[in-house]
């Protein structure tokens, strides 16, 4: 039996659908789970172009009209994904996990929105 210790729900999100670039590092990839405290998402480094230990995201969605511009967050970590488990075999390939901290009431209710869509 596994133990969740997360205090909130992941949402998988289908693959490509929301994009994820950073305002203060060059860090552009695809979520790939979210919930009501943080995200996970994928992205491919070149140099220098690891997330800071703050980072302020900017979602944008492919499939319907989304924007949720500067979410403040702090890295939680960053990994590199073992190439064996990715169907193309890319390399340098990583995985960055985020929380979200002061979020106002306009960027929780859009956040809301998010998850209640039906990109998960």
């Amino acid at each position: 039996m596994n133990n969740e210790r997360r205090e909130f729900v992941r949402y998988q999100i289908k693959p490509h659908t929301v994009f994820l670039f950073s305002n203060y590092s060059p860090v552009k990839g695809w979520v790939k789970d979210i919930s009501r405290g943080g995200m996970s998402f994928e992205y491919t480094p070149s140099e220098e172009c690891e997330p800071k230990p703050e980072i302020s995201l900017i979602l944008v969605g492919d499939a319907f009209p989304f924007y949720l511009p500067d979410l403040p967050c702090k890295t939680i970590y960053d990994i590199k994904v073992d190439k064996n488990h990715r169907p193309f075999k890319t390399t340098g390939i990583r995985r960055c996990g985020v929380q979200y901290t002061k979020l106002d009431p306009e960027m929780q209710e859009k956040l809301e929105f998010l998850l209640s869509s039906d990109l998960m």
